[in-house]
């Protein structure tokens, strides 16, 4: 219910205020240039997540400006953040697009139907369709799928992460992933338990290389 608000809510201020930066609140575009190049975290740090084999990110979540984005786009109904989001997640790959120009598919991280239904969209489809659009890779709905309902991860510590989200993915039509490298997306990654969880579904079902692609961590 509490999703469900904010969702409203968050339609009605693109309404009432429709040109309001997420970041800094100027009026304006959605997210201004100058917040933007504000997110930029060093693209040379790794982060390693079991299961993927590569892992691409745009920033920091505790870059106040891009979280306070992120859960506008998240929780708050704003959907029109999720083009420019989409364009960051092309920038990070478009230095090796040449890897993933043959035999690749996107997949998006798949919500619970009824945290989908909450909120009335899964952010991390949006961003996955954005990207397939932008990079002609295709994107594959409904393969990744969630198997069992899981508590939100953002209540839970680190270790209670990783068991939330044990045994939570499945995958149907196989025969679309096997053997082809996959693009997965989501709008966070904070242990990487979903990610790898995800992946860990995903290989076991025939994949042969998993990418992950956020926004933040």
């Amino acid at each position: 219910m509490i999703a469900l608000i904010h969702t409203v809510l968050g339609k009605i201020l693109s309404l009432v205020f429709p040109s309001r930066c997420a970041g800094c609140g100027k009026d304006g575009d959605i997210f201004c240039q100058k917040c933007i190049n504000k997110t930029r975290k060093n693209p040379h740090s790794k982060v390693s997540v079991l299961f993927l084999d590569k892992l691409y990110h745009w920033g920091i979540y505790e870059n106040e400006i891009l979280s306070r984005a992120l859960r506008r786009f998240k929780y708050y109904g704003a959907i029109g953040l999720a083009d420019i989001f989409s364009d960051l997640l092309v920038k990070l790959i478009e230095p090796n697009i040449k890897d993933f120009a043959k035999n690749t598919v996107v997949l998006a991280i798949p919500a619970s139907r009824a945290r989908k239904k909450s909120r009335g969209y899964n952010q991390a489809e949006l961003l996955a369709e954005k990207f397939s659009k932008k990079t002609s890779i295709s994107y594959v709905p409904d393969v990744l799928i969630k198997s069992r309902n899981t508590v939100s991860q953002t209540s839970l510590a680190g270790r209670e992460r990783l068991f939330n989200q044990k045994d939570s993915f499945a995958v149907a039509n196989q025969e679309k992933i096997k053997n082809k490298k996959i693009i997965l997306v989501d709008d966070i990654l904070t242990t990487g338990a979903t990610l790898s969880e995800a992946a860990r579904a995903l290989k076991e079902a025939g994949a042969s290389e998993i990418t992950g692609l956020v926004v933040a961590k």
